[in-house]
């Protein structure tokens, strides 16, 4: 379903925010891989994008089961009120963002996406591979939306997050679910692998 809502607070160091509508009592939950076309970052710091308090914007949404952040409204994609509704994408969603003005007096640029793929003279690049494990989920801590995977070759665990599950909507994993990963080694929160693709088993 599509909304229009008011960016209520955005946390820059937590990569999180919330949107307010009519729609979603009580907020949206908001992720940085459901911003699309415009956004901030504040390049001096982190360079985490985000949304500004106060901006007007357009999202489409899922009710969610299990709440995330404490809300029951999952945003899955995010843009300024009145821009060009963005093209649909699968789970992944890779575009160049490109600064387009000054740090403004909160310290944040305004980025924007490259919706042009074809704009840049890039060499091709051939897609990355990666190695695949068959293992279990350790834990899945559901309201933050990661949790760690076991495999004999991920020793000590990898790290991962719900976008890389494969699928649409809300996603989660079970503690002992049976799961299929295609991982790296990279070291994320304390963990010396991380999952790039979950299938359940």
């Amino acid at each position: 379903m599509t909304s229009v809502g008011v960016v209520r607070m955005w946390h820059f160091a937590d990569g999180w925010g919330v949107i307010d509508s009519h729609d979603t009592p009580d907020g949206a939950y908001v992720l940085p891989h459901a911003l699309r076309v415009e956004a901030v970052a504040n390049l001096d710091g982190s360079p985490e994008m985000g949304l500004r308090p106060g901006t007007e914007v357009e999202f489409e949404w899922t009710a969610i089961d299990e709440p995330a952040g404490g809300m029951r409204y999952l945003v899955d994609r995010v843009w300024p009120r009145g821009a060009d509704t963005p093209s649909r994408e699968g789970a992944f969603h890779t575009n160049l963002w490109l600064s387009v003005d000054e740090p403004g007096p909160d310290g944040l640029t305004v980025m924007r996406e490259d919706l042009d793929r074809n704009s840049l003279d890039l060499p091709a690049v051939e897609p990355r591979s990666f190695p695949t494990a068959t293992g279990t989920v350790r834990f899945w801590h559901g309201e933050q939306g990661w949790g760690v995977l076991d495999a004999d070759e991920t020793p000590g665990g990898a790290w991962a997050h719900f976008s890389a599950i494969v699928g649409i909507g809300f996603r989660a994993l079970d503690a002992g679910q049976s799961v299929e990963f295609d991982y790296e080694p990279v070291q994320q929160d304390g963990y010396h692998f991380r999952a790039v693709s979950v299938t359940g088993r």
